[in-house]
């Protein structure tokens, strides 16, 4: 490895890991202390985001023993370049809300549609009015139930008490906190801002209450539901086997986190893991700011230490790295070999800076995978990698999603290693 990767690798995790991110933290904590400011958290909620919907029920549990001040900043939808598929995101954002209120003791229904613009509208009006942060939080909870359920009659009456600005406001209004969000960091709703750092959805609220707890602040243990839903039907093959399809980009730190957990899975349970690669997404032609890829690496990095897997020495493959990489994988599926290459090519990618344009470290990742060293550079000349990613793409798409990594297990849809969690209990369950 060349001395360029290696001190970048060494920078990038440095900054991800404790000695950046304690470094942070510890400057907000004296800053608060030292001012005698309280807690303040930020929630940049979007009315029609189920997943804000969710956070804003799930942040009316703990609020009682949280010791915080709480702001709601009312959003609207993601600019274009931070949402590059909004229909298939708002289909899938709807089916995904149904299957976390089921696992969280959330209210949201299976099947609930996409709340009608006119409404929309109301709501926003509705909640853009100051209130006191708990008072936001109640009326932003009662809004939304009734929006996503569909209950006009509701709507209206609730609108009706709660006062509204005037409609030619709302526009603005909207805009100016959307300036607001993407300038403090970030570019959608269902966010919680609390001393430089975000947290998504109720995904990330155990990050935020580890965060607090780290402060000193007693919390309960836990506040999600014990009641699990149903394990939905697994078919097996002929071997007794459960299949489950991964959809991965190497140069997606989320698609790291979940092969290794699902290859460990694979280890444990009777699952058949197959794994699909894509091309990343710019190079489908679908936007990444710069702004989502600085959030998407720390909240991997925290993500990785949750789960015991390496990562921060970081070598970005995009380009030759990404191509020369599924060559290789392509080769290696041929040899029965495949999932572990692209474990070992992870692993260097994420964790080791391994520098994929270079041909000793793709020679090197090929051998510990068990492959022909030789073979593998001679399959550098193969194209036919990309109708297979093309392939897999195409199959993406047709589950509805457009990003990674995605999975297919049964007849069952997910994206993100979040839902992981979901498949552990379902494998546990499976008869």
């Amino acid at each position: 490895m060349t001395l360029v990767p290696r001190v970048r690798g060494a920078a990038i995790a440095a900054w991800l890991g404790e000695p950046g991110t304690g470094t942070r933290r510890r400057l907000h904590r004296a800053g608060r202390f030292l001012s005698r400011r309280p807690r303040r958290l930020t929630f940049f909620h979007r009315v029609d985001d189920p997943h804000s919907q969710l956070l804003a029920q799930a942040l009316m549990k703990r609020l009682d023993s949280w010791p915080v001040e709480i702001s709601l900043v009312i959003v609207p939808e993601p600019a274009a370049d931070a949402d590059p598929e909004p229909i298939l995101r708002e289909s899938w954002a709807l089916r995904d809300a149904a299957h976390v209120a089921a696992e969280q003791g959330l209210d949201f229904a299976v099947g609930t549609p996409a709340p009608e613009p006119s409404r929309v509208r109301s709501v926003n009006a509705s909640l853009l009015l100051e209130r006191p942060g708990r008072a936001q939080l109640e009326a932003a909870v009662r809004l939304g139930s009734a929006l996503f359920a569909g209950d006009g009659s509701a709507l209206r009456s609730a609108s009706r008490e709660l006062g509204a600005v005037p409609g030619q406001r709302v526009g603005p209004m909207l805009e100016a906190n959307y300036v607001r969000l993407r300038s403090a960091g970030h570019y959608q709703g269902g966010m919680l801002h609390y001393g430089g750092e975000w947290y998504w959805g109720v995904d990330r609220l155990p990050h935020l209450e580890q965060r607090l707890r780290e402060e000193g602040v007693e919390l309960e243990a836990s506040l999600a539901s014990s009641a699990a839903p149903p394990t939905p039907e697994l078919p097996r093959d002929a071997d007794g086997r459960i299949s489950l399809e991964l959809f991965f980009s190497v140069r997606s730190p989320y698609s790291y986190l979940a092969l290794h957990r699902l290859a460990a899975l694979a280890e444990s349970h009777p699952l058949r893991l197959r794994v699909r690669p894509v091309l990343p997404m710019v190079t489908r032609g679908l936007a990444v700011p710069k702004t989502k890829i600085l959030y998407i690496a720390k909240d991997a990095a925290r993500e990785a230490a949750r789960h015991g897997l390496p990562f921060g020495r970081v070598c970005d493959p995009l380009g030759a790295g990404v191509e020369r990489a599924l060559a290789v994988h392509h080769l290696a599926e041929r040899r029965g070999k495949g999932l572990v290459f692209l474990l070992e090519l992870s692993r260097g990618i994420w964790s080791q800076a391994k520098d994929l344009t270079r041909d000793s470290v793709l020679r090197e990742l090929a051998e510990a995978a068990g492959l022909d060293p030789d073979e593998a550079m001679s399959a550098l000349e193969d194209e036919s990698f990309r109708d297979a990613a093309r392939d897999n793409r195409d199959a993406l798409y047709e589950l509805g999603l457009w990003g990674v990594p995605s999975m297919r297990l049964g007849g069952v849809a997910l994206w993100g290693q979040d839902r992981i969690a979901s498949i552990e209990r379902w494998l546990a369950h499976a008869r």
